[in-house]
């Protein structure tokens, strides 16, 4: 099993209205696509400027597949919401922590999704 960052961003895509309504969902995934298992783990990180950080788990419950509805990337996967974070780890709390700190996406980088390196 592998771990995956993948990001939300509150002025495309409303994550929480859309957690509160349905458990499961699709997300883009148009990097590492080759990588992603089914039952990887996937932290779900708001970004932006009102309290960005990680806010859900969430289980990957499909192989990444090809759809005609292009809005947000034409490859997408599966996600299960497994639980929300509360509260959420936000950015400074993640950026103060020595190892953490030097972890890439929770510096700002752009792309929907990053694998967690395994240490």
């Amino acid at each position: 099993m592998a771990d995956w960052i993948f990001q939300a961003n509150l002025k495309r895509f409303d994550v929480h209205a859309a957690v509160a309504e349905s458990r499961q969902d699709w997300w883009s995934i148009p990097r590492y696509r080759d990588w992603v298992a089914l039952g990887d783990r996937v932290w779900l990180q708001v970004v932006g400027p009102d309290r960005p950080g990680i806010y859900y788990v969430a289980t990957i419950v499909s192989l990444p597949y090809e759809s005609d509805d292009t809005a947000f990337g034409r490859w997408r996967t599966d996600l299960r919401f497994d639980y929300r974070i509360d509260p959420p780890l936000l950015r400074p709390e993640l950026l103060s922590d020595r190892e953490l700190g030097l972890f890439r996406p929770f510096r700002g980088f752009q792309g929907t999704n990053a694998p967690v390196p395994p240490d």
